[in-house]
């Protein structure tokens, strides 16, 4: 069997350009961008359309680069043998909200809950986003980059291992 062809960011971004118009917002060599506005209708294309036929969503989940926040997809068509990544940015920290691909793909559902409750990023339209590894009132998303500053100065984890010399502090501010 043939190596699984992966689809260049150029490629998937002429692709979902064809069928949603405008929905692109850039594209490198690894993964195509798109506007959050066009999410689901350009993932919807990206399943049904007979040259992509990316009909399984192989990995969905959170990045965080301290000014902003990524959801990645990866997508997989099995007929085809190709795989590609989507991302789609979110800009506001305080309440990054990007849209829902559960009625594209339904197994995003936990993936989406997983990036809630891990990021805090919301899922517009997920039919019931919930917290799954943590407890409701858990204070904080544990893997954002701005997490070591909980209220109060305090700061979750330990501190040192025995035999290690202790931590720098994180270069972020605490939230008050």
């Amino acid at each position: 069997m043939a190596v699984t062809r992966e689809w260049s960011g150029h490629d998937v971004a002429a692709a979902v350009e064809a069928a949603v118009p405008g929905a692109v917002a850039k594209a490198d060599a690894v993964a195509c961008f798109l506007k959050p506005e066009h999410l689901v209708e350009a993932m919807q294309a990206l399943r049904t359309g007979p040259e992509t036929d990316f009909v399984h969503l192989t990995n969905l989940c959170g990045v965080d680069y301290w000014d902003h926040f990524e959801v990645v997809y990866h997508i997989q068509s099995f007929v085809r043998n190709q795989i590609c990544t989507v991302k789609v940015e979110c800009w506001d920290r305080e309440t990054p909200v990007v849209p829902s691909v559960v009625p594209v793909w339904h197994g995003a559902w936990m993936q989406e809950c997983e990036a809630y409750d891990l990021f805090g990023i919301r899922f517009e339209g997920h039919p019931n986003l919930h917290r799954i590894l943590l407890w409701d009132g858990f204070p904080g998303w544990p893997l954002r980059k701005d997490f070591l500053s909980m209220p109060g100065g305090l700061q979750p984890g330990l501190n040192e291992f025995a035999g290690t010399a202790r931590r720098e502090a994180p270069p972020v501010r605490p939230v008050e």
